[in-house]
């Protein structure tokens, strides 16, 4: 199984994702759907909330391709 494929089974649909800077913000990342677009590029739907204790400075909905959301935010968080 290659590397993409092994992605496209844990970006999945309710899966979240979290990475944290040493400043304390933490970006978390809560898959809504994983859907190809007219060119059959997987993309990511998502929201994301940019947090710092209990202060929130972004929630909001993205979207970015499958190879680009598994670098920025790497394996998925343990439920």
């Amino acid at each position: 199984m290659g590397r993409g494929a092994r992605w496209q089974y844990e970006v999945r649909e309710g899966a979240v994702f979290r990475r944290q800077s040493s400043s304390g913000v933490v970006e978390t990342a809560r898959v809504i759907e994983v859907a190809p677009d007219t060119q059959g590029i997987a993309h990511v739907h998502y929201d994301f909330l940019v947090a710092k204790n209990d202060h929130r400075f972004i929630d909001e909905r993205r979207t970015l391709n499958l190879v680009t959301f598994q670098q920025a935010f790497g394996q998925p968080v343990e439920s």
